[in-house]
């Protein structure tokens, strides 16, 4: 994500920017996650990370309900989940006088974050509340009205995409449709990060500078506040066009938001407006598929905005390739894979002023100085 420092910045706005750093810093590989669930968090929208076990995904949500210094709900849900637990028992005192009233002390109608563990996998009966709860804010909790909830940000986790285990899971579409940012999580792929897996001390983040619920509706507020530059609208109606094109047709609602998606996503990028390269964040919205669609809205993104941590990204996977193949003890192979480093690092050298293009950059270095040292050990 590229930084671009404003006139002024607020001091909410820099709270956010040391938890991105604090939080990166702790968590291998998970840049990318950080920034996704901090713009959701900003955005008032809900984010959906699904991996295999052993991902992080619990210790990065950990963090970040850490980071906001508000209440905190925290669920595992099976089939055998029960509404008791995620809002609350009914009261015996109201079932006493005939009324059907829910006590919702410490559960989840009652908190400004919120972790869901395995969202899929609960019953319907959880789903209905959870739907109106996560879209409108509100829940009913037996007296006949709906009642606002401060729920300033759920993220779920879950080890596969909704359908993978049912049969194609239509009747999910619905709280599938409520996490507005939705992103696949990996393994730790570098030889740089399996190093730090292995042998850092520990990977749970401190905050130097948490945030109130209140800091959190600041941000929001700055945020929508940015306007879009021509650029940006352009591109983003043109993405829209090529998507289209491709057969990946998000809802209106979907496209909506995208707007402010981008805004909380340039907001915690240090800008005063919304430029083309903040499009970025939207290969993770604007898409209802995860059959091969979020491969396409990042191709699409890619190729109208060319947000230089995308081909970031995509050249630090090019230099983890030749790393792969490269065998130090043929001096032959070396060299060719010498070469091909020298020119991933040249084409990252291009993109200058982006800060995850000058950490590639620096790695590829890195990997370069280890290749020739380990020829030389070699030779």
């Amino acid at each position: 994500m590229k930084t671009v420092r404003p006139p002024s910045r607020s001091c909410v706005r820099d709270k956010f920017a040391a938890a991105r750093a604090e939080l990166a810093a702790a968590l291998v590989e998970r840049d990318d996650e950080v920034d996704l669930v901090l713009t959701a968090l900003v955005a008032r929208e809900h984010a959906l990370l699904v991996g295999p076990p052993g991902t992080a995904k619990s210790l990065l949500l950990d963090g970040v309900a850490r980071f906001v210094e508000g209440r905190r709900f925290t669920c595992l849900l099976t089939k055998f989940t029960l509404p008791e637990e995620l809002f609350g028992p009914v009261s015996l005192a109201g079932l006493r006088e005939d009324r059907y009233v829910r006590v919702t002390a410490g559960k989840l109608p009652e908190a400004d974050v919120a972790f869901v563990d395995e969202v899929f996998k609960a019953s319907s009966a959880i789903l209905n509340t959870l739907l109106r709860l996560l879209n409108e804010r509100t829940f009913d909790d037996g007296s006949g009205t709906a009642r606002a909830v401060p729920l300033r940000l759920c993220v779920a986790a879950s080890n596969e995409w909704p359908g993978a285990a049912d049969g194609g899971g239509k009747e999910l579409a619905a709280v599938f449709d409520r996490f507005l940012f939705r992103k696949a999580v990996k393994p730790v792929a570098t030889s740089e990060g399996r190093g730090r897996l292995l042998w850092a001390a520990g990977h749970a983040p401190t905050f130097s500078a948490p945030v109130t619920p209140a800091d959190v509706d600041r941000a929001h507020a700055e945020a929508v506040a940015l306007p879009w530059s021509p650029a940006a609208k352009e591109a983003l109606e043109e993405v829209l066009r090529e998507l289209a094109r491709e057969g990946v047709r998000p809802g209106d609602r979907r496209q909506r938001k995208a707007v402010t998606a981008a805004k909380a996503w340039a907001y915690l990028a240090g800008a005063d407006r919304v430029e083309p390269a903040h499009l970025e964040v939207l290969r993770h919205v604007l898409w209802d598929d995860p059959d091969g669609q979020p491969a396409v809205c990042a191709r699409v993104i890619a190729e109208v905005a060319d947000p230089p941590a995308m081909r970031a990204a995509g050249l630090l996977a090019e230099a983890e390739e030749v790393m792969a193949g490269a065998d130090p003890r043929d001096l032959s192979s070396a060299a060719t894979a010498a070469a091909k480093l020298a020119e991933v690092e040249r084409r990252l050298a291009g993109l200058a002023g982006d800060a995850r293009a000058d950490k590639a950059r620096a790695y590829v270095r890195g990997q370069l100085t280890k290749l020739k040292i380990a020829s030389l050990g070699a030779a």
